[in-house]
């Protein structure tokens, strides 16, 4: 999710909860944060795991996520399609919490990729404090004490770190690799092989064999132009077979929505729609207008 909230802090730098005198923290509660640290811990609570994540804002968006966001979305799939033995790519998935309540729903499947472009961070702890770094090796969070701070998000910010974020860099082969999907769905993984993950830009085709379904959620937003959502969409409809559908969400971050979601079936080399909540996603004339050059297979 882009537009975080982190991204409009004058000054990108918070106090953490639990750290300063109780007083303080009540009469300056917007000014606190969660220790982000959290999603270093396998036994985390779902819940906390999904606060903490919050703070990690890796390219330009922030991994927002809650449970229970895409219900009438995903009813579109259970209600219109049958999925027994389906192939599911879940593109955007976040931390994976939405990919759980769709899984706890479905028949019995026979894959389900939980996909996104930032899966992993990086994480170093030296004098006392945590530094998060990006898939290009960006310090993006730092995280002490007391505070925690975003030097990506302001050149006040950067400036001040500095010294820390280049000492903590003499010690790169110190950092390890954190995986940011949350404890729920590392234990399912861990005992059901038919649910895996993958790194995967959404402007890029899914590689073949192309999967029975494709959910998009909250990915194709205002922040893109039309122009980037058209490659994207044209991105999608060559990742599927014919016959194959895209199951695409739009907003599940806000409450006091109406749920906007579309269920699509690529055939004849375009999108059409079989589905769809009360109200449609926003960029549904996009979707029916992307076209295919791949001629569909003869049967």
């Amino acid at each position: 999710m882009r537009l975080p909230d982190a991204t409009r802090m004058r000054l990108p730098v918070r106090f953490l909860r639990g750290r300063w005198p109780a007083g303080l923290e009540r009469r300056l509660a917007r000014f606190f944060w969660d220790d982000p640290r959290v999603i270093l811990d396998d036994s985390a609570p779902p819940s906390a795991f999904r606060t903490a994540m919050n703070a990690i804002q890796v390219g330009g968006t922030v991994k927002v996520t809650r449970a229970d966001r895409h219900p009438d979305a995903d009813a579109l799939l259970l209600d219109n399609l049958d999925l027994t033995d389906a192939v599911v790519v879940d593109i955007g998935a976040s931390d994976g919490s939405t990919s759980i309540d769709l899984i706890r729903r479905l028949p019995a499947f026979r894959s389900y990729v939980i996909a996104d472009l930032f899966l992993t961070i990086e994480v170093l702890t030296a004098r006392g404090r945590d530094f998060f770094y990006d898939t290009e090796g960006t310090c993006v969070l730092v995280c002490g004490p007391r505070c925690v701070a975003w030097p990506t998000r302001s050149a006040l910010v950067r400036l001040l770190y500095a010294p820390l974020v280049a000492a903590a860099a003499r010690r790169a082969g110190d950092r390890r690799e954190v995986l940011l999907l949350n404890p729920t769905v590392r234990s399912l993984m861990a005992t059901d092989p038919r649910v895996t993950h993958a790194v995967h830009d959404v402007f890029t085709p899914w590689p073949k064999p192309a999967p029975d379904v494709i959910k998009v959620a909250n990915v194709l937003g205002p922040y893109f132009s039309d122009e980037a959502i058209s490659r994207a969409l044209q991105a999608l409809l060559d990742g599927l077979a014919e016959g194959g559908h895209l199951l695409l969400v739009d907003n599940g971050r806000y409450t006091g929505l109406e749920p906007r979601a579309g269920l699509y079936r690529r055939t004849h080399g375009r999108f059409a729609l079989v589905a769809r909540t009360s109200t449609l996603p926003d960029i549904n004339s996009l979707v029916e207008d992307v076209r295919s050059d791949e001629l569909p297979s003869a049967s």
